[in-house]
């Protein structure tokens, strides 16, 4: 009967279940965590600052956040997909309340970009510059150098540290297409150390996975279905392990690179990322705050 002929099952893309929650994307939704990511009122105003490798989309989610909060589609930071990193100074981007006093979503916070991590040593980001971002030594508009780190005496180091400048949160940024296929080892070595020097300074992070469009069809065609996707859903699991992030500081997301059109399918996922990174900045800056008065 022509057994041996028989055509395999396709692979099943999408699980019976949404494996995270929310599983039900809509209007109300998508104004209710704008409502309250505006409600988070930290004393000052917390750093997050963006890491990641060359062409992630590091300063696409920037620009993705900006636009939510203009309600319009802006691009304030540069951004492409070069093979060299298109963010050169570091620059923090916040946003002002408009004339009628309508809060946005950064108007509390700044998000800082930094140049892309390459593989290669003496090329990209360099290492040793991220321990003084992290402590507000380094000034805004300051020109990486992929050679040579920042040293003291530098005309953009703060000595002693400037604590407006200090990073709160950091949020690494890296495609889920390239997690899901291949990391080249060097990549994973320089964000470790990044990790590592993290770790040592006490400061959280989360990671966004952007491009996930890019990495099932399935969601390419239906943005709802990103908490379905099995292969998203393998990308937050192999980007856990390798970059020993939990799973729920891991955040899938599409940014705005092709689409005009703001919607709230698109936003919630942004926003969902955003609140987090914001809420484990405020909490840094109070721990930080509240480890000053201890005499």
């Amino acid at each position: 009967m022509g057994g041996g002929n028989s055509t395999p099952e396709p692979p099943n893309l999408l699980t019976d279940q949404p494996w995270r929650q929310p599983a039900d994307w809509n209007h109300w939704l998508e104004k209710q965590l704008m409502k309250e990511i505006k409600e988070i009122i930290p004393n000052g105003r917390p750093n997050l600052l963006t890491a990641g490798p060359v062409g992630s989309g590091k300063s696409s989610f920037i620009n993705a956040i900006y636009s939510i909060g203009e309600n319009t589609k802006v691009q304030p930071a540069k951004s492409g997909s070069s093979a060299s990193s298109y963010t050169v100074m570091y620059k923090g981007y916040t946003q002002k309340d408009t004339p009628q006093k309508q809060k946005r979503l950064l108007e509390h916070f700044i998000l800082r970009d930094t140049m892309g991590v390459e593989p290669k040593d003496g090329a990209g980001f360099h290492v040793d510059d991220f321990v003084y971002l992290v402590r507000g030594n380094i000034k805004d508009t300051y020109m990486f150098n992929p050679a040579a780190p920042i040293k003291r005496g530098d005309g953009h180091f703060s000595d002693p540290p400037n604590p407006d400048s200090v990073i709160h949160c950091v949020i690494f940024v890296i495609s889920a297409v390239d997690v899901y296929n291949y990391i080249p080892e060097g990549y994973i070595r320089k964000i470790g150390q990044l990790q590592d020097k993290l770790r040592l300074e006490g400061v959280p992070r989360i990671l966004i996975l952007t491009k996930a469009d890019q990495l099932c069809e399935e969601v390419n065609d239906n943005i709802k279905l990103l908490f379905r996707s099995v292969k998203v859903q393998k990308a937050v699991k192999k980007a856990s392990e390798i970059f020993q992030i939990d799973q729920a500081s891991i955040h899938p997301v599409v940014n705005y690179e092709v689409d005009y059109t703001l919607t709230p399918e698109q936003n919630i996922p942004l926003l969902l990322a955003l609140k987090q990174g914001m809420k484990y900045a405020e909490l840094q800056k109070k721990q930080l705050e509240d480890d000053d008065d201890i005499p």
